[in-house]
């Protein structure tokens, strides 16, 4: 073995056991049982919202048409609404959020996007603007994911509903450092 092995292999040892298990804390599944009722008395959403429990913590589902056109990653007037009311639930918590983008719907001749992770990242991008940049929530706290079509919902989650196109707020259950 070369020295230079050895040390990558200290090296990343040395982060897996320093960052990692801070990472994986204990769920706490009162505190996310909590953050769902807060969402379901302050935000309403034309059209469902879905919760569901993982690992990393809290999902909100929420249609993508109630925040934007088709195939367009600018954020519909109406869905603004529904962002003032996500934002004041986040503003109650400390707790970090992903803002995960997911679109099957990427059209080319009216959008400027040619791929659906493009389209799914520029729109999960859009929201993480507004909640800093209007909302004032801390960008130490928001993080951006296009997933496109690679995460379907109606596969991962549920067969009840069918929100392949949505975007998910993660309201993430550990400390999340950039």
């Amino acid at each position: 073995m070369k020295l230079h092995d050895f040390i990558c292999i200290v090296f990343v040892s040395v982060i897996f056991f320093v960052k990692v298990p801070e990472a994986f804390a204990v769920y706490d599944m009162s505190e996310m049982q909590a953050i769902e009722k807060m969402f379901r008395s302050n935000v309403k959403p034309d059209g469902a919202m879905y919760f569901t429990y993982v690992p990393r913590g809290l999902i909100v589902s929420i249609d993508e048409n109630v925040f934007f056109n088709k195939s367009q990653e600018k954020l519909k007037k109406s869905g603004l609404c529904v962002l003032n009311e996500i934002g004041a639930v986040l503003s109650q918590t400390d707790k970090s959020c992903v803002i995960e983008g997911h679109t099957e719907s990427a059209n080319p001749e009216i959008s400027s996007f040619r791929e659906n992770w493009e389209l799914s990242l520029a729109r999960a991008h859009s929201i993480t603007m507004y909640l800093m940049r209007y909302l004032k929530i801390s960008p130490e706290r928001l993080y951006c994911i296009g997933y496109g079509e690679f995460m379907p919902y109606v596969d991962s989650v549920s067969r009840d509903a069918d929100l392949n196109n949505r975007i998910d707020f993660v309201i993430i259950d550990y400390s999340a450092e950039r």
